[in-house]
């Protein structure tokens, strides 16, 4: 596997014992990190994931999280430029305009196509619609 990326909704649920599919959402996010897949996500997918995370735990809790992540070489943040987003406009928010995506989904997915990633740490049911496999 070339890698899988790491969407709020999997990622926040992997890290929340709150959550309702928190054991199903941990345990695709041990399994990849277990088989050392490299893991993608966007700074705003990032941005979503500080501000749940302090809403929910303190903003000491969301400072901590921002520090682990950019400690750990598995993870990888892609930071999205103009040519990107215009990328994710043009490919996906244009074709789904029947569909309530977000900028971020967009911007995932056209990273996924870019990199060639076919699976996603999610529980958005956007990702299987734009043609890629959810984990859990």
């Amino acid at each position: 596997m070339s890698g899988a990326f790491l969407d709020t909704s999997g990622w926040f649920a992997a890290l929340s014992p709150k959550e309702a599919r928190h054991k199903a959402a941990l345990s695709a996010y041990r399994g990849l990190i277990e088989r050392r897949v490299p893991l993608v996500t966007t700074n705003l997918v990032v941005t979503e994931m500080q501000i749940l995370i302090s809403r929910f735990r303190g903003a000491a809790e969301g400072v901590r999280f921002l520090d682990s992540l950019y400690q750990d070489p598995s993870h990888e943040v892609v930071f999205v430029d103009r040519d990107l987003e215009r990328g994710a406009v043009d490919r996906w928010l244009r074709r789904f305009t029947d569909q309530h995506l977000s900028l971020a989904d967009a911007v995932s997915f056209e990273v996924m196509r870019a990199r060639r990633l076919r699976q996603a740490l999610a529980l958005d049911a956007h990702f299987e619609l734009a043609g890629f496999e959810l984990l859990p």
